[in-house]
């Protein structure tokens, strides 16, 4: 598994992990315009050369917020976002990013038993926060030691 920073011409792969993933799929512009702005932080997880993951993450003062995750459904459980959030604890670290922001829908079990085992922790929820279907969303946060 190889993580790397997403470039441009991985936009139409992680557009098309986007449909497969999420009822609620970003667009294009969306995904291009995230990638393009100073303050994001957007990996790619490759197995084989195959682009089977992505992360978008934005960050303001000390905080990033895990905008999304996916892992394409062929590729779960053999580690890839484990790596993909490793790697975005890494990239915290070396830019002084202390507190990690997110929600998950309240269902998605397996998203926030990875979360937890990774050190994210329940502060609350917000009713209604997604759409198709409406659910609630779990808001977690994981605070990262400052570097010395």
């Amino acid at each position: 598994m190889n993580i790397r920073p997403m470039l441009e011409s991985d936009v139409e792969a992680v557009f098309l992990l986007e449909q497969e993933c999420f009822p609620d799929p970003w667009s294009r512009k969306s995904i291009r315009d995230t990638l393009q702005e100073e303050c994001s932080c957007m990996l790619v997880a490759e197995d084989n050369g195959v682009l089977c993951g992505y992360l978008n993450s934005t960050y303001l003062f000390e905080e990033l917020n895990l905008n999304r995750i996916a892992v394409s459904p062929n590729f779960r459980r053999r580690q890839a976002g484990v790596s993909l959030l490793r790697a975005l604890f890494a990239f915290c670290g070396e830019h002084g990013l202390t507190r990690l922001m997110l929600e998950v829908r309240e269902s998605n079990l397996p998203a926030r038993r990875l979360y937890e085992s990774l050190g994210f922790v329940t502060l609350g929820e917000r009713k209604n926060f997604y759409q198709n279907p409406p659910e609630t969303g779990v808001i977690m946060e994981k605070i990262l030691e400052e570097s010395l």
